[in-house]
């Protein structure tokens, strides 16, 4: 009798837990088995402040993209590497596998920027409006206003999980909660440590170590050789590129610029020898082919004449103003368009060649300018300043090379710069000009005084700069922002130096007169040893615990000159003129004054 009540107990609990079951699936179904570009195809919505198509996603509209989102959810591989272009949706492939496992795969995640700064901005401009506008993902996020939310700028909580975003120079976002997913975007503008805690991307990844599922993904557009984070974890990988069929003769390949027929802007078959456009072309179902099938690191490369967002004659067209706007902007486009590595050209400028081919200019001003800039550099007993003139295409001429000494605790000297600062130079016409924009130094042991004396001139556009300290390794464009210095609340302006020398260095290398091309004059200061403190720095690839990078390293003492010119060429980034409308406007000017000289001879 016992036996039997036991019995009948134990089905009943079968049959109370079956009825719990049935009506727990059919008021909360479980998830439904979704890769991640189903997910995206099924739920996610694109935003309009970041996207031109803003509405349901659609992976078709870019099909390469399928094979990278969906490696994620393959249990074969743990780290997927993407070495890619612009203009080939990287943001949304990340944004998309955070929206997936937020929603359906719910993990602790975390998404590094290369600093926090950018982290921040990547957070509002990308993942909130993902976020409010994909239904699944709002209904799962609480709202930013709400007084116990989980949602601040850099952490969004969910059920099962959260989003957390940082920057690669924060060690301590990098080094506290465990994270099954690492989202590392952007890895070549990491800085080599964070703070001297060491590698960033080492740091995220030992966060990992306690998920047998966790996942890793590099996402980067490259930068140099030799010092490119992404490129060496492609390198690693299957190093798989997007093929597609030959709309002739059906041989799979990837698209090559080497292949681009710029007259006819078509896509000549490496089989073949056929040439069809863009649209058969990308008419044609791909694949992705890997050149090392075999390594444990899943790596895919794209280039932008993949891209549905970016036309061929577009890219062509970008391709031939980089090549006339000198090797950075060369440089720019190679790394930008084609997803590939630049092989910078380490040896040094050699002084005496520059010195060789200085001219004789036939006014203070030559010809080709269109605008003046200085620059100052601030030392204990002196100004150095320079003056140059640019015109079309960003060619320079160096107009003057310009020291005053003296004593820069008295006020005579500030006054001496005050003066030369507001001279005019003047063409063979006659015309005048005057310094539109001046970049002065801030370093040093005259830091106020230098706050004092531009905080007088802001409005003649003479700015105390001051260069960006960064991590080794970290990128910042050469006018890297502005602040208020205290407690003057003079306007500073900071200058990422070595991006700056790396432009400096790229035009000297031009021989040939034109776009980006440095002219300097016979005598007017520069003399042998301005060419030395040109040419004073050179660039060298250093490594750091493995890890490499890129450091500007001084050959010679004085390299006030190389300083110089970089500042300059901040004041022209400063000013962003219209040089080319400058040229038309001096043009049109030159015209009327020859057909006013020639009435007043017929007359």
């Amino acid at each position: 009798m016992r036996l039997f009540k036991k019995l009948e107990n134990l089905e009943s609990k079968k049959r109370t837990a079956s009825l719990f079951k049935k009506l727990v699936n059919e008021i909360l179904p479980p998830p439904p088995e979704l890769t991640v570009s189903e997910w995206a195809d099924t739920y996610r919505r694109l935003s309009s402040e970041a996207s031109a198509e803003p509405g349901q996603w659609r992976t078709s509209r870019a099909p390469y993209q399928r094979e990278i989102m969906d490696a994620v959810t393959s249990r074969d591989y743990e780290d997927i590497v993407i070495m890619a272009s612009a203009q080939v949706g990287k943001s949304e492939i990340i944004n998309n596998i955070a929206g997936y496992h937020m929603h359906q795969d719910p993990a602790p995640i975390l998404l590094i920027q290369p600093t926090v700064d950018k982290a921040k901005d990547y957070s509002k401009e990308r993942i909130a409006p993902m976020i409010r506008d994909t239904p699944v993902l709002r209904n799962l996020v609480s709202d930013s206003k709400s007084r116990d939310s989980g949602n601040t700028v850099l952490s969004k909580s969910f059920p099962g999980g959260f989003l957390a975003l940082t920057g690669a120079n924060s060690p301590a976002g990098l080094a506290s909660k465990p994270i099954r997913v690492v989202l590392a975007d952007e890895v070549d503008r990491f800085p080599v440590s964070a703070g001297s805690e060491g590698d960033p991307v080492n740091l995220a990844e030992k966060r990992t170590t306690t998920f047998y599922n966790r996942k890793k993904i590099k996402v980067s557009t490259p930068t140099n050789k030799g010092a490119s984070r992404i490129e060496k974890e492609f390198e690693k990988s299957t190093k798989e590129y997007y093929n597609l069929p030959c709309p002739s003769c059906k041989e799979y390949q990837p698209l090559k610029w080497a292949q681009i027929h710029f007259e006819t802007v078509e896509h000549a078959c490496k089989e073949c020898g056929a040439l069809h456009n863009e649209y058969e072309w990308k008419l044609q179902k791909g694949k992705w082919i890997a050149e090392n099938p075999k390594a444990r690191i899943r790596g895919f490369h794209l280039n932008e004449l993949l891209s549905p967002w970016k036309k061929w004659k577009e890219i062509i067209q970008a391709f031939k103003d980089a090549k006339e706007d000198g090797p950075e902007a060369m440089k720019v486009w190679v790394n930008t368009s084609l997803g590939e590595t630049w092989e910078e050209q380490g040896e040094q400028l050699d002084d005496s060649d520059l010195f060789n081919r200085t001219e004789e200019y036939t006014a203070d001003v030559p010809e080709g300018v269109k605008i003046l800039t200085a620059s100052v550099d601030v030392q204990d007993d002196r100004f150095e300043i320079e003056v140059v003139g640019w015109g079309l295409g960003k060619e320079s001429w160096g107009i003057e090379y310009h020291t005053i000494r003296g004593n820069l605790s008295q006020p005579k000297i500030w006054e001496e710069l005050d003066e030369y600062l507001s001279r005019s130079w003047s063409k063979n016409d006659g015309s005048k000009f005057s310094i539109l924009c001046t970049c002065m130094d801030s370093g040093g042991h005259y830091t106020q005084e230098v706050y004092k004396f531009t905080k007088a001139r802001e409005t003649r556009r003479i700015y105390a700069i001051k260069g960006k300290s960064t991590g080794k390794g970290e990128y910042d464009p050469l006018v890297a922002g502005t602040t208020r210095a205290k407690p003057s609340k003079t306007l500073l302006v900071h200058l990422g130096v070595n991006e700056g020398k790396s432009k400096v260095m790229s035009n000297l290398k031009i021989t040939e007169f034109g776009p980006n091309y440095c002219h300097f004059p016979k005598g007017k200061g520069y003399n042998e040893e301005y060419f030395k403190g040109l040419t004073a720095e050179r660039l060298e690839t250093r490594y750091e615990r493995g890890v490499p990078y890129q450091v500007w390293v001084k050959t010679r003492a004085r390299n006030e000159p190389l300083d110089l010119r970089v500042y300059n060429t901040a004041a022209l980034e400063i000013l962003n003129p219209n040089l080319e409308k400058e040229y038309a406007n001096s043009q049109q000017q030159r015209k009327k004054k020859r057909r006013r000289t020639a009435s007043k001879g017929v007359q």
